[in-house]
């Protein structure tokens, strides 16, 4: 069996893993994210050579026992968060990690002296989520968490035209508290806005996520599901065009929000029926790799571009 590492650039972690084919991670190191592309680099140099080196002295075991150095395929797999120009190897814009217009994939290379597959980390998810979690040919991914992105994922591949291609989050939306008013979807449907409008109602803690929101729903309380009704509603109507425009294809949740499961899916299922008014609803389901689904899809890039510089 064969070997690749991913890294997956996140907003506070670059967490990096040795995955096999199977789609088993064997070994996994991560570290906080710096705040300079430089200092990015070098990190994810640091990840690489660690586990290179508990290969190369035995400590990782396989299916056959310790892995080999000469079982890891050479090119890595590493993605990014923002806007991502994959084509041109160009991190285009980070709000959170502060970069620009940034050379990521020839920086990489240059910091790792290797191959790199440089890609996005949602798209990378959806990638496999689509080859290893939920296995389906098509479907729209939407990691709902502090924000919301999505991903069309056609014959297996994410289909990004663009770098800005999946920013759902950012399209204006009716404001549910003051009539009139606009508000980019993710500040009223994503995880991190349900849960700062129950803090700022006093519903919840200052520390509580959107699970506490559900909880508080769940035992009754009507503020609390106003909230989260309006999230959904929000949602639902957000992503109905582009169901109309590509056709009911399934819906897979991903990000903390989709902890929240079957009610959850239940419900964004409902007002889809609502917005799509005569088109057939699709189905909602919760992905299945939850958090490792971006190092995963990181490593598979490694796979296939590999095989592809090697045809």
């Amino acid at each position: 069996m064969r070997y690749a590492i991913g890294i997956d650039v996140g907003g506070t972690t670059i967490k990096a893993a040795l995955i096999g084919e199977n789609a088993r991670i064997y070994a996994s190191e991560s570290m906080d994210t710096p705040r300079s592309t430089s200092a990015i680099t070098a990190a994810c140099a640091t990840l690489l050579t660690t586990l290179r080196e508990c290969v190369h002295a035995g400590q990782i075991d396989g299916p056959q026992g310790p892995i080999r150095s000469d079982e890891i395929i050479t090119t890595i797999g590493i993605d990014v968060p923002g806007i991502v120009d994959e084509a041109r190897g160009i991190a285009e814009f980070s709000a959170n990690l502060g970069w620009e217009n940034w050379s990521a994939h020839a920086e990489f290379e240059a910091a790792l002296n290797c191959p790199v597959a440089f890609g996005h980390d949602v798209r990378n998810g959806a990638k496999a989520e689509s080859h290893w979690g939920i296995t389906l040919p098509d479907f729209l991914y939407i990691a709902i968490g502090t924000g919301i992105a999505s991903v069309l994922v056609l014959n297996g591949t994410p289909v990004a035209p663009h770098g800005w291609a999946g920013e759902i989050g950012q399209v204006p939306v009716p404001d549910p508290q003051r009539q009139g008013c606009l508000l980019p979807l993710e500040q009223v449907s994503s995880a991190s806005a349900i849960a700062k409008r129950a803090i700022e109602a006093d519903l919840v803690g200052e520390d509580a996520g959107a699970a506490e929101v559900y909880l508080l729903a769940g035992a009754g309380n009507k503020d609390a599901q106003e909230i989260i009704d309006d999230a959904i509603s929000t949602l639902a109507h957000g992503i109905a065009p582009a169901l109309a425009a590509c056709g009911p294809i399934p819906v897979v949740l991903g990000g903390g929000l989709a902890n929240e499961g079957a009610p959850l899916c239940d419900h964004l299922e409902m007002e889809l029926s609502l917005a799509l008014g005569i088109i057939p609803p699709p189905s909602v389901m919760t992905a299945t790799l939850g958090s490792r689904s971006q190092v995963l899809g990181a490593a598979l890039s490694a796979f296939q571009r590999h095989d592809l510089s090697r045809q």
